[in-house]
């Protein structure tokens, strides 16, 4: 794929600022496989340290960013950030525990009023 190692190394650098969406530890350390790229967009293959569990990220970095990431700092990271909260463990496991007992098709997830608000 003739992936810029800076790029792996940006990511993989960052990955401790994330937590594991199972165990909610740091991903630092985390393996970290790239499955495909195309342009600004990065399919990752991640195992956490921790708990080895594995999960597909999908990346996009806004323009010529890519040429410019050994340039960026954690504060710049942090600070582009949208304005949202993190999905919490807590949410995921609910999702689970919701689809775990869902019988219907997609059809019938999608169109299910949000009781959430």
């Amino acid at each position: 794929m003739g992936l810029p190692m800076s790029i792996i190394e940006f990511i993989r650098d960052r990955a401790r600022f994330y937590n594991c969406p199972v165990c909610g530890r740091s991903l630092k350390g985390c393996d970290i496989q790239v499955l495909s790229h195309e342009e600004e967009r990065f399919h990752l293959q991640v195992t956490c340290a921790q708990c080895q569990v594995t999960f597909i990220v999908v990346l996009a970095i806004a323009g010529s960013a890519v040429e410019e990431i050994e340039g960026v700092e954690a504060a710049d990271v942090v600070d582009s950030a949208p304005e949202r909260e993190p999905i919490s463990v807590d949410e995921i496991l609910d999702l689970h525990l919701y689809l775990k007992n869902f019988q219907g098709t997609l059809r019938d997830l999608i169109s299910q009023p949000d009781h959430s608000r």
